[in-house]
């Protein structure tokens, strides 16, 4: 079936002219695929980084602000984050849009003991 086919349109005095727009589609596709590729890599490398900062923000806040906590520094962070998202940065467009309280205190146990 597919030989027949493909035959027929070697045998037309067309048969240059069909093969060079299959040519120029496959290379268009093969653009078109590497492009959303990098694209998707761009911004899997903006949602590491900003994740990196977030971290390394709640970490300096942690140890370089007194008496602070966990919670008045996601919520410092909080604030400052809206301003990002206003601007409608990349990476803030991709990041998943969870309550911060949520997204730091995932992995920490809170203790309410007081040492006196």
């Amino acid at each position: 079936m597919l030989s027949r086919t493909l035959n027929q349109i070697n045998q037309s005095p067309w048969a240059k002219l069909v093969w060079a727009g299959v040519c120029v589609l496959a290379l268009l596709q093969m653009v078109a695929f590497y492009k959303l590729c990098s694209s998707q890599v761009d911004r899997a490398h903006a949602r590491e980084s900003v994740a990196v900062e977030q971290r390394n923000a709640l970490t300096d806040c942690l140890d370089y602000m007194n008496s602070s906590t966990i919670s008045s520094c996601v919520r410092h962070a909080a604030g400052s984050r809206s301003a990002a998202d206003d601007a409608g940065s990349l990476a803030s467009r991709d990041m998943p849009h969870v309550r911060p309280a949520q997204a730091v205190l995932g992995s920490v146990v809170p203790v309410s003991y007081v040492f006196h």
